[in-house]
């Protein structure tokens, strides 16, 4: 007799709850993330040191922002809480493009208004020359100006997708902050990862 077939393995496994034997095509590889140090809201040295072998998450933010990055940093919230729910080991970056206002006690007590759990989640500053080639070149996410009150949107344009980051530093994924559904997009792919 004939080794079963895929199809038949399949409806087998279907009534066992096992896996069936399609599986979901991997994540794309998108770029690497280069090395970066810079400092985190404690004023710890914080980088790719720290975060080689976790699957992580970063977006681009400042704490004088009027826009954009308020949303993005509850986004960012509600993705920890939902890798919480699961649990998924998810680790949240969040890296301001406003270095020389966001000091480490800046971004400590931004990180508080928005009752972000530091526990997995960096407020991350340093020289602006490599936060934007860390933005630019790495993350392949838009970054110019300088921080200046009296222009649109305080001067500074920059991207705000949450980018999703494998274990070796390579980038796996992009997600829009505008969009709710992502929420459940981007922790259900960091699952994969941890996964794999």
């Amino acid at each position: 007799m004939s080794a079963p077939t895929c199809s038949r393995r399949a409806v087998l496994a279907g009534a066992l709850g096992l896996a069936a034997c399609r599986r979901e095509p991997p994540l794309p590889t998108l770029g690497a993330v280069p090395a970066f140090a810079l400092r985190d809201q404690d004023s710890k040295p914080f980088g790719t040191d720290q975060l080689r072998g976790r699957v992580w998450a970063a977006a681009f933010m400042f704490t004088r922002c009027p826009t954009v990055c308020p949303r993005v940093t509850r986004f960012m919230r509600r993705v920890q809480l939902a890798a919480e729910k699961r649990p998924v080991s998810l680790t949240l970056v969040s890296i301001s493009v406003d270095p020389e206002n966001d000091t480490p006690s800046a971004l400590h007590a931004y990180a508080q208004r928005f009752e972000a759990n530091l526990g997995s989640w960096s407020f991350l500053t340093g020289d602006f020359t490599a936060i934007q080639r860390t933005s630019v070149e790495g993350f392949k996410l838009a970054l110019d100006g300088r921080a200046d009150s009296s222009a649109p949107d305080f001067g500074i344009v920059h991207g705000s997708h949450l980018v999703l980051v494998d274990r070796s530093m390579a980038i796996r994924g992009y997600y829009r902050t505008n969009d709710e559904q992502e929420i459940a997009h981007i922790v259900t792919d960091a699952a994969r990862l941890v996964a794999g």
